[in-house]
C-alpha cells in the first residue's frame, strides 16, 4: 500500500485541475486496459484506489510491488482523463494526441516530424513560470553537424548522448561546459538464444558464449572506442556506480584471455580440422558467424570489427552487418533471424527492468528481449524480490537471479559508455546533479533551475 500527496496547485496545461480524485479515475481507467496495463506492475497489480482528500490518495496492489519509490513513481503519468477518458479502448493506440495536455511546465506548440519541436512555458505552472521562456528542440542528423551547431551558438543544450570525440571538440571552448556522468546505457554483445528463427546451431552451446566472453578485450572497447568515457561492468547485468550494494558483489568481469578461450573451445571438442583457421563443430559446421549492428551507432561499427578480429584468434569467422534501426528490430526481435548482434541497451537493478527485457514471455516474438532468452528459474527469482517486502531477504533472490544471467550469457555486456551533455555557460548555468536520469539537464530538475545570463 502506497500514500501519495500531491503538490498544490497543480493543473493540466488545459486549464483543468489534478486532484486526488483525478489520479483515482486516471488509475482505475489505466488498470482497466490491459493492453497498457502491462507496461507498469503498479497498475497491472492495481487492486483499489481510495482517495483521503483533495491532494492525498492510497492506492494498494495485491502483491508487495516493492520498487515503487525508487523507479515506477516516474512512470505513473497524471493523462488528462478529460481527452483519454473518451476514447475507444479499441483506438488507444491509433489516437492522435494533438496537441498533447500534460501537467509539466512547458507545452508543445509545434512541431515538424524529423525538424524540430517548440515548447512554450506555462505561466500558471504550479512552481512558477520556468525560467527559460521557449525551448527550441532541433534533430540533427550527425554528432559533427551537432558539434558545429553548439560552438557556433546555434543551440543552447545538447541531450547527454555525445559521442565520446564530442569531448575534446567541446572542451576546448570556454563558453561550454560539458557534464560527463555515470553510464545510462550499456552496449552488449547479444546472442540469438531463441528457439524460433535462424541462428547458427553453435550458438546454444554455453561453451562457445563463454570462449567469446574471454575472447574480448572490454577495457580496449572503453579506451579506443570510447577514448576511454566508460567502464567496464563487473557482470552481466547492471554497470557503473550508481547501482553499488545493488549487485552480487561475487560477480566479476571475464578478464580478457585468448589461451582460456582457446582451451575451452578444445575441450568442447570445436577444432580446426581442415586447417582453414576456422573452427568446426562435431556436426562439421564451421564457427562462421553473423554479426549485425545498428547503423544509427556509429561506435557499433569499430566495436563490431575489434570483436571479429579477437574472434579470429579463436578459430571463428564473423561476418559483420550493419542495418538500421528499424530493419535490426524486426531481423532481431521478430524474426529472430541473426547469431550475434551489437545493443544499446538499458543497464539498471530495477527488477521490472530484468523482467520487461530478459524474461521468458519478453523472448516471444515481437517481445523486447535482444536475444530471446529464456530461463523460468530466474523469471521467479525475479519475482520473488520484486514481491518481497523484507528489505534485506529479497536481496538473495536477486543476487540468484544476477549470477543466471551472469554465467548463462544470452548476452554479454562489452562497456558502460558516459552520459556526455554540453551547454552553452555563456547564456545559461545548469544544476550539475538533476539526479539520475536519461536526459541529464532537459528534465525538469535541470530546466527549472536554470539561470539565464
Amino acid at each position: 500500500t502506497w500514500t501519495v500527496r500531491l503538490r498544490e496547485g497543480i493543473t493540466f496545461s488545459d486549464g483543468t485541475p489534478l486532484t486526488a480524485d483525478s489520479m483515482k479515475e486516471i488509475l482505475e481507467w489505466w488498470s482497466s486496459i490491459e493492453e497498457i496495463a502491462v507496461f507498469n506492475a503498479e497498475i497491472l497489480y492495481l487492486e483499489s484506489v481510495e482517495v483521503i482528500d483533495d491532494l492525498t490518495f492510497r492506492y494498494t496492489t495485491f502483491e508487495p510491488v516493492i520498487n515503487s519509490p525508487d523507479y515506477a513513481f516516474n512512470f505513473i503519468w497524471a493523462l488528462p482523463m478529460q481527452i483519454w477518458g473518451k476514447v475507444d479502448p479499441a483506438e488507444i493506440f491509433a489516437y492522435e494526441f494533438d496537441p498533447p495536455v500534460g501537467t509539466g511546465p512547458y507545452v508543445l506548440t509545434e512541431q515538424t516530424p524529423g525538424s524540430h519541436m517548440i515548447f512554450d512555458a506555462r505561466e500558471d505552472y504550479y512552481r512558477g513560470k520556468p525560467p527559460i521562456d521557449r525551448i527550441v528542440y532541433t534533430v540533427f542528423s550527425n554528432p559533427d553537424a551537432l558539434n558545429n551547431a553548439i560552438l557556433a551558438g546555434e543551440i543552447d543544450l545538447t541531450l547527454p548522448f555525445l559521442p565520446p570525440d564530442s569531448y575534446e571538440v567541446l572542451s576546448a571552448d570556454p563558453n561550454i561546459t560539458i557534464e560527463e556522468k555515470n553510464p545510462g546505457d550499456t552496449y552488449n554483445l547479444a546472442f540469438n538464444m531463441s528457439p524460433a528463427g535462424t541462428t547458427h546451431p553453435a550458438i546454444k552451446d554455453p561453451a562457445i558464449r563463454e570462449a567469446i566472453d574471454y575472447a574480448i578485450d572490454k577495457e580496449q572497447i572503453v579506451e579506443v572506442v570510447f577514448l576511454g568515457h566508460g567502464v567496464t561492468c563487473p557482470s552481466n547485468w547492471a554497470c557503473g556506480p550508481n547501482f553499488e550494494g545493488e549487485v552480487n558483489p561475487d560477480l566479476a568481469m571475464t578478464p580478457f584471455d585468448l589461451e582460456k578461450a582457446n582451451q575451452i573451445l578444445e575441450e568442447a571438442g570445436y577444432v580446426d580440422a581442415d586447417g582453414d583457421g576456422v573452427r568446426e563443430g562435431a556436426d562439421g559446421l564451421p564457427l562462421e558467424f553473423r554479426l549485425t549492428y545498428i547503423t544509427d551507432f556509429p561506435l557499433a561499427l569499430t566495436t563490431s570489427e575489434m570483436i571479429a578480429n579477437w574472434l579470429s584468434e579463436i578459430g571463428i569467422a564473423v561476418e559483420i552487418e550493419g542495418v538500421d534501426w528499424g530493419t535490426w528490430y524486426d531481423v532481431v526481435t521478430n524474426q529472430r533471424d541473426f547469431d550475434m548482434t551489437i545493443d544499446v541497451a538499458l543497464g539498471n537493478i530495477d527488477p521490472v527492468s530484468m523482467d520487461y527485457w530478459h524474461s521468458c514471455w519478453a523472448a516471444d516474438a515481437g517481445g523486447y528481449s535482444t536475444s530471446g532468452y529464456c530461463n523460468e528459474e530466474m523469471d521467479a527469482l525475479v519475482y520473488e524480490y520484486w514481491f518481497s517486502a523484507d528489505e534485506q531477504a529479497r536481496w538473495v533472490p536477486m543476487f540468484e537471479a544476477q549470477r543466471m544471467l551472469h554465467e548463462d550469457r544470452p548476452f554479454v555486456i562489452l562497456a558502460g559508455p558516459y552520459q556526455i551533455q554540453a551547454y552553452r555557460n555563456d547564456r545559461f548555468e545548469f544544476p550539475a546533479d538533476t539526479c539520475y536520469d536519461g536526459f541529464g539537464i532537459f528534465t525538469p530538475q535541470g530546466l527549472l533551475d536554470a539561470s539565464v545570463k
